[in-house]
């Protein structure tokens, strides 16, 4: 099992949250920046036993669409 934070959060705050909901799950806590627009976020993928924190800020109800296609990228 591996914990994962996967957030988008360009100012911190939402980072911030998401670290501390993470926290609980155990010290071990590996880190993806939606933010990063180099990253290829295909090459991430979970498993059945992986915990994953996703946490992305919303403007007027709506999520930030580099957030929305960058976590489409991703496998599990």
């Amino acid at each position: 099992m591996s914990v994962y934070t996967i957030t988008f959060s360009p100012t911190g705050g939402t980072k911030k949250a998401a670290d501390r909901l993470a926290a609980a799950f155990g010290p071990e806590v590996q880190e993806i920046d939606l933010t990063a627009r180099e990253t290829d976020y295909s090459r991430f993928s979970f498993g059945d036993g992986d915990i994953c924190v996703v946490a992305v800020p919303s403007y007027g109800g709506c999520v930030p669409a580099a957030a929305v296609s960058r976590l489409a990228q991703m496998n599990g």
